[in-house]
Order: structure tokens, then sequence, then C-alpha cells
């Protein structure tokens, strides 16, 4: 298991990070440029001052002048680099930490989605992430400057004088003080705020994907509420921020200003004194105001670095599950379409047989049908045969090789597979159909959906092949998405067809159109139904009856209802006992 700990979790980060380092090096020498700048440039007002200003030798005052000019544009250039480059550095880093999800995602078999929500998966690659990106990247690089600087002031100041550098210090621990008391406050209301903004979104999102059934239940109000509740909740946690804000930002100027306070009045008197120079006064007075921006940084990076902790948790927890599908094994280019289980069980979940014993042989070319009661384990048939998952005991042979020794991506190229719910990806209806198969021309599309009986359906839409099929496929109904589905199997040109309940949601219109291209689409292919309308049980050679995980009854259709048992009692209560008539004289 991996190891989960604070320093783990940096370490690996930074391991990735790391990889980005010709950009880091450039950030690093940045950080280090600016600092360095940001120290001479008071020194070098001390000697002016001191040696030119004072003394009348005004004359002599450009040299030094465009040295402190030449100090100040150094400054500007390397804190204009370190901020471009970290955010070239972290928004790198993010694109590869993000690839990395999104890749494992893509990878990851069927387990790995059971317990985990769509809403929080996005949230891992867009939020944490951007998390990780904020907090670690850029507050960590800046924290390194920052303490870069705080060091480099110090040890600048006690070079110059080491007593007004003790009274300079002074006021420091009153700065940290007011950052450690505001610094977690102020993080919590933060991290408060993002929450109130995701459950916002949440709402959003739901309001988007269940308008349907919003407003079949008139649930308008409800969520309008809803809605207005979490925006109110949002509200007082970024007023909450506002006041931590107002109150922080004050306290500090106050303490920053009691360093410059002290500097005036303690150096002031020491200059009187001819102890120190003028120059040296008016350079500390430089050095204490620039305190209060790096030790608020240094301060809070602890809290931010929690967030971030937190974060890097979430995205190890997905990057690291096992449920990985492996894409090795025997490639096969061609498939004579017999498969066979034997004593094959299957579990999603440990003690829970949702399959039991299941022996079955398919015979090359043969049609059959699978039916049976919902949840009767029909479609994780159908699973199993497309390898979304492997048997918890026993085999599923593919003319006669065990499946878990064929690979996944060989395997799935020779079925077509056409699920109970249609997913099309937005783009066009030629786009969609030719994601089955990239290497196919338009043409190759025009002849597989006129061999279909779908090409005039197709070219009756508003741009023919090129109209919008919208965002999954909204823009169409579900028969004429069936339809797509079918086309996209076709172009494989498979050599087994998996149908999972195509006509179940097919309205009567398109039932026909869908059920012939079906019938075209399965000629001389190893074809399996899982019908949950029983009138396409007349088009195959043998129905697998299903019950409870078990198969009860297989034969053919006429032979289960002469039979009298299960399946008969499945299909005249859905048929009707006229139906019958027409199965007895089917030649």
């Amino acid at each position: 298991m991996a190891d989960k700990s604070s320093l783990a979790l940096v370490k690996r980060f930074l391991r990735e990070a790391i990889a980005e380092r010709k950009i880091l090096a450039i950030v690093v020498v940045s950080i280090i440029g600016s600092a360095l700048a940001t120290l001479f440039a008071p020194y070098i007002l001390s000697i002016a001052i001191d040696e030119y200003i004072i003394p009348g030798k005004y004359h002599e005052l450009i040299p030094i002048a465009l040295l402190y000019l030449l100090a100040l544009l150094a400054q500007w250039l390397f804190a204009t680099l370190q901020t471009f480059y970290t955010e070239v550095f972290g928004q790198k880093v993010l694109k590869n930490l993000r690839a990395k999800l999104h890749r494992k995602i893509l990878d990851s078999n069927l387990n790995f989605f059971k317990d985990k929500s769509t809403g929080d998966l996005v949230s891992r690659i867009i939020n944490d992430t951007n998390v990780v990106n904020d907090v670690l990247l850029s507050g960590l690089l800046g924290g390194l400057g920052s303490i870069i600087s705080l060091s480099g002031i110090v040890v600048a100041m006690l070079f110059l004088d080491v007593k007004l550098t003790l009274v300079t210090l002074s006021s420091v621990p009153i700065m940290v003080l007011i950052a450690l008391y505001f610094g977690g406050r102020m993080r919590r209301a933060y991290r408060d705020t993002r929450q109130k903004i995701a459950r916002i979104s949440s709402v959003v999102e739901e309001s988007v994907a269940g308008i349907e059934t919003i407003k079949a239940f008139n649930k308008e109000k409800h969520v309008e509420k809803e809605f207005s509740a979490a925006s109110k909740d949002t509200i007082k946690a970024y007023l909450r921020v506002a006041i931590y804000m107002g109150i922080f930002w004050p306290l500090m100027n106050i303490a920053s200003l009691l360093s410059v306070i002290v500097v005036i009045g303690y150096g002031g008197y020491q200059a009187y004194m001819g102890a120190v120079s003028i120059g040296i006064v008016v350079a500390f007075i430089q050095y204490a105001q620039r305190f209060r921006g790096p030790i608020n940084n240094v301060v809070s990076m602890y809290d931010s670095l929690q967030s971030a902790l937190a974060a890097l948790e979430r995205i190890y927890d997905v990057l690291d599950d096992r449920g990985v599908e492996e894409y090795k094994g025997l490639n096969v280019d061609r498939l004579q379409g017999r498969i066979e289980f034997q004593d094959v069980w299957f579990e999603y979940e440990k003690g829970r047989a949702v399959l039991r014993g299941i022996n079955l042989f398919i015979s090359p070319g043969s049609k059959i049908a699978i039916v049976g009661k919902t949840g009767a384990g029909k479609t994780t048939m159908a699973n199993l045969i497309m390898r979304f998952y492997d048997p918890t005991r026993g085999k599923l042979l593919y003319d006669g090789i065990d499946g878990r020794e064929i690979n996944r991506r060989s395997l799935r190229r020779r079925i077509g597979y056409v699920p109970q719910e249609t997913y099309l990806f937005p783009g066009t209806i030629m786009e969609n159909i030719r994601i089955a198969n990239p290497e196919a021309s338009e043409r190759d599309v025009v002849e597989v959906c006129k061999k279909l009986g779908v090409h005039e359906f197709i070219m009756k839409l508003p741009k023919g092949y090129e109209t919008s099929a919208g965002e999954t496929g909204k823009l169409l109904s579900v028969g004429e998405r069936q339809l797509i589905s079918l086309a996209r199997a076709m172009l494989k040109d498979p050599d087994i067809v998996i149908l999972d309940e195509a006509l179940s949601s097919v309205d009567p219109k398109t039932e026909r159109m869908v059920q012939d291209a079906m019938l075209k689409l399965m000629e001389g292919r190893t074809s399996i139904i899982i019908a949950h309308r029983l009138s396409i049980t007349r088009f195959v050679n043998k129905v697998i009856v299903v019950d409870n995980g078990e198969i009860v009854e297989e034969g053919p259709i006429e032979n289960l209802l002469l039979k009298g048992g299960y399946f008969y009692r499945l299909y005249t209560s859905q048929m009707g006992e006229s139906s019958l008539i027409d199965i007895s004289g089917r030649g």
C-alpha cells in the first residue's frame, strides 16, 4: 500500500514536477535574482545618500543613480521572469497530472467506477489539481523566494549594523503572530467558499441533467430554492473571508509601519549621535518595509500545504487504484465466433454471485437470444463476452482460447456491441459512425448505412450525415440513436455481434426499421441478443432463459413454447396466447 504520509506525498509530487527541470531551473534562478536585486537597491541608496548627497557631490551622483536604476530594472526583470515561468511550470505540471488522471480513468476497468461518482472524479481532475498547482507550485516556489528574501534582508541589515538590525526585528514576532492567528482562519474560510461554490456547481449540474424529471414532477421551485440557499451560503462564506481580510491586512500594515517607526526613532537618534549614517537609516527603513509580504507568505504556507496535501491524497487515491484493464495477450485478427461458458461464476461484490455455474456453447454464425426478468444476469453475460469483466470462477472461451489470454483491445475489435442506451459523442452523424473504424472513408460509411437500410433516414435529417448529434445524442430520438449505433457496429465488420436490449426503448414507428437493421447486421455473424421484447426471439436459432444467475431453459423457441415452462409463461405474459399460432407456423 502506498505511503500516504505528508512527506511521502510531497516527495512523490516533487519527483513528478521535477520532470520539467529546465523551466524549474529558470524559475529558481529568477527567484534568487529577484531576491538579490531587492537587497541591492536599499544598499545602493544608502551609499548615494552618505557618499554623494550629504557631501554635496551631486556631479558624481549620475553613475550611482544609474546603478540604482539598474538594480530596480533587474528586480523588475527577475520578478517578471519568476511570475511568468512559475505559471508556465505550474501549467505544464498541471497538464501532466491531469493527463495521468484522465488516462487512468480511460484505462480503468468497470469495477473502478462502482463507488465513484462522476462529479467526484471531475472534481479530482479539475479542482484538486488546481489546488495542488496553486499551493504546491506557486505557494512553495513563492515561499522559497520569501525565505531567500527574508534571509537576504537579515544578512544585509546585519552587515550594515547589528544593533539597528535587532531593534528593527523587534516587530517581526508581532507580524508572525498576526499571520499565524489569521492564516488558518482565512484558509478555512477560503476552503469553505470552494465547498460552497462546488455545491452551486452541483445544483446547476443536477438541474441540467435532470431537467425532464424536474419538469415532470413540477420541482422547479424546489430546485430554485436549493440553488438560492446554496448562493446565500456562498455569499456568507465570502463575507467571512472579506471580514478576515479587512482585519488582517490593516494589522499587518500597522505592524510593518511599527518597524519603520522603530527604525526612524532609534535609527534617527543613532544618526544624531553619529553612531550610524543617515544613508544606513534610510536603507533600514526600506528593508523594514519589505518584511510584511515574505513573512505572511512563509507563515501561511503551512495551512496552504494542508489543503494541497488533502488534494494530493485524493489524486493519488485514483492513480494508485489497481482496477486497471490490462491490454496484454494474444492478438486476434479474426474469430470464427465460437463462444463457450465453462462453469462461469461472477460476482460484482464478494459473496454476492450474479452468475452461478453458467455452461453455454454458442456455435459460429448462430443467433441466440438471452431472455429473463430484470436482474436475472442477462447483461452481465454480455459484459463478460465483451471482457468488461472476467469470470470470478470458470472460463469463457473464444474459438477454444481462454478469454484471459486474448488482448482485450484485439478482442473488442472483433465484436460489434450495441448497448441498450446508445451514447453519441458531440459531433456529426458521420463522425459518430466512423468512431468504430477511423480508417473507413465516408463512402464506406454510406455503403454500410445503405446496406442496413438507414441511409434514407439519415438523408432526411437537416444536414444529412453532417447533422450534429448534440451532447450525448440528445438531438436524436432513442430509435434514431440506435440506428446510428447499429451502423457503427456494422462499420467494424465484426465476427460477433452483441445487441443489449436494442429494442427496449424504441418507439413503435422506428421499431421495424431498427429490427430490420439488426437482422441485416446479424447476417453471417455469431449474434447474441439480450432480449427484453420477446418478439425478436422469432428470428434466433436458440433461446437461453436465465433466472437468478442460472440458465433454467434453453433451446429453439418452438421447443420451449411446447414445453410450457418458464419461457412459455414469460412469452405469453408479454405477447399473448394468440402469438403462439404464428410461432407454430414458422418455417
